[in-house]
């Protein structure tokens, strides 16, 4: 599904244009041996109960469970097991496995070495594609073989034209990136050094623009990340 993005240029133009994610179809598909077609279905894998918490909760020590388990099966259930499910939703429980309606969530913060730095409590984050700023490049460009090695892409999106004047502004954006080989930086907010959050609540993204040119053709795609890549030396 299509969504809207507010996005600029250098040149202060900016324009509210599409962005899809694009979904591959399977080159491979699985069938049984007699030739007919699978397909996947949801189920049951075990309940709080006979989850590893709840054995212990039950036997108390680990040396009493796995007794349990050589003399008998206390790991499943027997009723709900391999049940087909067609939906589940999050629950929240305390240490007896019980549900929780009211929680209070705490961020932790990690340095390099794995060091509790901070405890907080989490930052709400609100969308900011289609805001008053312009999503727009930084000014820093990254040539394609050195930033594929340096961060991980968890998603990526193609923004499309929605109109004349729209196709020239993203083809014109598409041709400089393609001309040079290289991707750029976009940003958020006034000064467009804010990372991307594309719903309220939602995480936050390091957004990179890469464009390609044929003929009068373009294709221009969002390459979002929240990882980077460094040596362990």
């Amino acid at each position: 599904m299509s969504r809207y993005i507010n996005i600029g240029d250098k040149n202060g133009r900016n324009a509210e244009v599409l962005f899809s994610g694009v979904t591959k179809k399977p080159v491979f598909k699985m069938v049984t041996q007699a030739g007919k077609e699978t397909k996947t279905l949801r189920v049951v894998k075990g309940t709080a109960a006979t989850s590893y918490e709840g054995l212990m909760l039950k036997y108390k020590t680990s040396e009493a469970m796995v007794d349990e388990i050589l003399n008998g099966d206390p790991e499943i259930d027997l009723l709900m097991t391999g049940k087909y499910i067609s939906s589940s939703s999050r629950v929240y429980v305390d240490q007896k496995l019980q549900p929780v309606a009211r929680i209070h969530k705490i961020e932790k913060v990690f340095d390099v070495d794995g060091n509790l730095k901070e405890e907080r409590i989490p930052k709400e984050n609100n969308a900011n594609i289609l805001s008053d700023f312009p999503i727009k490049p930084t000014g820093k460009l990254f040539p394609k073989n050195s930033i594929y090695n340096k961060l991980v892409f968890a998603k990526k999106y193609q923004l499309s034209h929605v109109n004349g004047l729209t196709f020239d502004f993203l083809f014109d954006i598409a041709k400089e990136l393609h001309d040079s080989d290289s991707i750029a930086l976009l940003g958020a907010g006034p000064k467009s050094n804010e990372p991307l959050v594309f719903q309220d609540g939602g995480k936050t993204y390091r957004a990179f623009i890469e464009g390609r040119v044929k003929a009068k053709s373009y294709l221009l795609i969002m390459h979002l990340s929240n990882i980077e890549l460094k040596s362990i030396t």
